[in-house]
């Protein structure tokens, strides 16, 4: 259990960047998709390179993360989504703290160690198709795992954890509870589809479980802890909570119910383009949405969200969505 006396580890360009949010109108950006631009750039999932890039491709990425810091973003993620010590077994570590290090590399060779912020992405699941997300793991084992990885990027020197594509509550609870025993600011990025058969949102991970269950439940904790430790304005962490990895109008309804279920203040949005998944082949197929279609959901996101001080992308899109939005702000 964790001294939930010591203060949470907030970097000065952390809590810099948090005061521009809450202290102006400023839009603030978050990169796009690490594992696209690197399939874009020969570095493919397909071929069991992108998941190795922080190792055996190091420059690639380095490029991919300097790019996006060019394009606008100041909130840069580490190459660590489903990263765990099942898929990468034996280089487990060694894969981590390599990937927290190229990101770091990209913000020092961009000069913008005072403005940019390296998220550590922690996502759980395993690509099976969209509703068929949780680990193929119990539990117990799971949360061991999940705490092993918050401490490597904790290590590594990220300055805030970033919960990406998360929802379903059984594998999402560990990871809430793992930052705030680690004393790490975190985000929560949760992910929903609208059932095919009528039935309304899902969390993306499960496709049985219905937002409307998941997600007051999930906020309640990242705002309260496991023990309401944090109710009566103790440090949990939990600074911003938003809508990620969702087709556009999912995204915005799921901010919506955010906003519905206990959430209040800074939120964040980055929807995603991906139209189909091939889990066998680790190859996916992008919608090519424009950049106009892009940054028109965004802007609209902004206008109608007054607390989305973040914008950002996710699977499918690229750089050049991340330079257009910028330009447009």
């Amino acid at each position: 259990m964790s001294n939930f006396s010591v203060p949470v580890r907030r970097s000065q360009r952390y809590q810099n960047l948090m005061s521009e949010l809450k202290n102006s109108d400023c839009t603030i950006l978050i990169d796009g998709p690490i594992s696209t631009e690197l399939d874009s750039r020969g570095v493919t999932m397909a071929s069991g390179r992108g998941r190795r890039s922080p190792i055996d491709d190091r420059e690639a990425l380095i490029q991919v993360h300097m790019d996006y810091i060019n394009a606008g973003s100041r909130v840069i993620t580490t190459h660590t989504f489903g990263g765990n010590r099942l898929r990468l077994g034996d280089q487990f570590e060694e894969l981590t703290l390599a990937a927290v290090e190229c990101a770091v590399e990209a913000r020092n060779r961009t000069r913008t160690e005072d403005s940019v912020v390296v998220a550590g992405s922690l996502a759980y699941h395993t690509a099976l198709g969209r509703g068929r997300y949780d680990p193929n793991q119990d539990i117990e084992s799971w949360a061991r795992d999940i705490n092993d990885l918050v401490a490597l990027l904790k290590i590594g020197g990220v300055d805030v954890m970033l919960l990406e594509m998360v929802g379903g509550p059984l594998f999402t609870a560990p990871i809430i509870s793992a930052v705030q025993d680690s004393r790490m600011p975190f985000w929560v990025g949760f992910s929903a589809f609208d059932d095919m058969d009528g039935n309304g949102l899902r969390v993306y991970d499960n496709a049985s479980t219905p937002v409307s269950e998941a997600l007051p439940g999930l906020i309640a904790l990242s705002v309260d802890g496991d023990f309401g430790q944090f109710t009566n304005g103790g440090d949990s962490g939990v600074d911003i909570i938003g809508a990620m990895h969702c087709k556009p109008d999912p995204l915005g309804r799921v901010l919506e119910f955010i906003q519905l279920h206990g959430w209040s203040n800074t939120m964040f949005a980055y929807p995603d383009d991906v139209q189909k998944w091939d889990p066998s082949t680790s190859i996916g197929e992008a919608g090519n949405d424009p950049v106009e279609v892009f940054v028109d959901h965004c802007m609209k996101w902004r206008s109608e969200f007054p607390k989305c001080g973040i914008l950002g992308a996710c699977c499918g899109y690229s750089v050049r969505h991340i330079e257009a939005l910028s330009n447009s702000i």
